[in-house]
C-alpha cells in the first residue's frame, strides 16, 4: 500500500499491525506477540515497537494491560453491527465484484454487514443519484462510493458530514473526502515506457472516458513517458472520446492508416473494454497484431479473456482496493466527526504490468 504521505516506521508497523486483526488473522481478545519478538520481526528498537503499539491503542484496535501484554479489542460500539453501504450497480463486471468481494472480507471479520445502493441516474438525469441523508438506514455506519457519472458535490459533503463515505477508483473534484484508488498516472507511464522499450516511437492514447479523472491521469502518464522518453507527442494520436461506437472506431483507424508514415505503431487503450473492440475492428480491417501494431488494454479485468485473446493489459486489483476502503472506514468508525474530517486520507494502491502476445 502506498499513501501520498511519507509515514514513520512506527506507523508503517501499526499498519500492518492493524491490517493482521482487520483480516482476522489475529482474533479479538487474542494475546499480541511480545514487543521481543515483534523487535525481531520487523528489525527495530524496542521504542519504535512500543510507539507501534501507542497508535493501534489509540486507535481503539488493542488494549495495553501492563505486564501481561496488548489484547486485541472488539470494534467499537460505533461499528460494531452496523452496514456498509456501497454501490456496485447490477451488470457493473468483474471489477465491481472484486471490489465488492475485498469490502465483505473485511466487514466479515468486524461482524459488520455490506448492503448494496444504486446511485443510478434517474430518466433525464446525467447525476449519480445519492441518498438524502436523513434517508439512510439507522445502522449505517458509512458509505463507500464508486462515483460512474457527475455528481451532486453538495449533497456529497452532506452525505460525508453525516456518516464517513470512502470514494473507491477516483476523487470527485471539489470534494475533500477519503479516496482509495490506483496510481494512474504510474500505469499509463509504465505501459508507455514499455512500448518506447520495444522500440514504438508513434504510440496511440485510445479512450472512451475522456472525462474520468482515472483515465485523465493514464493520459498524464503517457505524455510525461513520451517527454522523458523523448518520443514527440502527436496530438493526432490523441484519440480521446466521450463513447465510442463500432462505426466511429473503423472510421478513425482507417484515417489513421492512410498515411503509413504517420499511423500509430502502438496504441494504448484507457481500458480493456476499449481494447478488445479494437482488436475486433483491427481484424476486421486485416490489420496484424502485433506485427502492423501492438495494443495493449488496461485494467485486466477479465483475465481469463485477456489471456485467450492475448492481451497486454496493467493488472488492478479490485479486490485489494475494497478491502483497503473497507479498512479505511473501519477506522473512520472509531472516530468522532471533527476527527475524520479532519485530514482526508488519498491511498494510492500499486499495479502490474501483464505482457501478454498482443505487443
Amino acid at each position: 500500500m502506498a499513501s501520498s504521505k511519507t509515514k514513520f516506521q512506527y506507523q508503517q508497523i501499526a499498519e500492518k499491525v492493524k491490517d493482521r486483526i482487520l483480516l482476522g488473522e489475529i482474533a479479538v481478545g487474542e494475546k499480541l506477540a511480545s514487543e521481543r519478538i515483534l523487535m525481531e520481526e520487523f528489525g527495530v528498537q524496542r521504542n519504535t515497537i512500543r510507539q507501534a503499539l501507542a497508535e493501534l491503542e489509540a486507535g481503539g484496535h488493542i488494549v495495553t494491560e501492563g505486564r501481561r501484554g496488548s489484547f486485541v479489542l472488539p470494534p467499537t460500539a460505533a461499528a460494531r453491527g452496523g452496514t456498509f453501504l456501497v454501490n456496485i450497480e447490477p451488470g457493473s463486471g468483474p471489477n465491481g465484484t472484486a471490489l465488492f468481494e475485498g469490502v465483505v472480507h473485511i466487514a466479515n471479520s468486524l461482524k459488520m454487514n455490506v448492503q448494496r445502493f444504486s446511485t443510478k441516474p434517474l430518466p433525464n438525469s446525467s447525476m449519480n443519484r445519492l441518498p438524502d441523508p436523513e434517508d439512510l438506514p439507522p445502522d449505517t455506519a458509512g458509505i463507500i462510493l464508486w462515483p460512474h457519472h457527475p455528481i451532486n458535490m453538495a449533497r456529497l459533503q452532506k452525505l460525508n458530514d453525516v456518516v464517513p463515505v470512502v470514494l473507491v477508483d477516483h476523487k470527485v473534484a471539489g470534494t475533500s473526502l477519503d479516496c482509495v484508488r490506483f496510481d494512474d498516472a504510474a500505469g499509463g507511464r509504465q505501459v508507455t515506457e514499455y512500448l518506447l522499450l520495444q522500440g514504438h516511437s508513434r504510440i496511440a492514447f485510445l479512450t472512451d472516458e475522456v472525462f474520468a479523472e482515472s483515465v485523465q491521469s493514464r493520459w498524464q502518464g503517457y505524455l510525461t513517458a513520451l517527454e522523458e522518453g523523448g518520443a514527440p507527442y502527436d496530438p493526432r494520436l490523441g484519440l480521446l472520446y466521450q463513447s465510442l461506437d463500432s462505426e466511429i472506431l473503423g472510421m478513425t483507424i482507417a484515417h489513421l492508416n492512410q498515411n503509413p508514415n504517420r499511423r500509430p505503431t502502438a496504441v494504448i487503450c484507457s481500458n480493456d473494454l476499449v481494447a478488445f473492440a479494437l482488436l475486433r475492428c483491427l481484424n476486421t480491417m486485416g490489420v496484424r497484431v502485433p506485427e502492423d501494431v501492438a495494443v495493449t488494454g488496461y485494467g485486466n479485468s477479465m483475465p481469463q479473456y485477456a489471456a485467450a485473446i492475448s492481451l497486454t493489459t496493467m493488472d488492478q486489483p479490485f479486490f485489494a482496493m475494497g478491502q483497503e476502503a473497507a479498512k479505511l472506514l473501519a477506522d473512520r468508525t472509531r472516530q468522532t466527526r471533527s476527527e475524520r474530517l479532519r485530514l482526508p486520507k488519498d491511498i494510492s494502491l500499486p499495479m502490474k504490468l501483464v505482457v501478454r502476445g498482443s505487443t
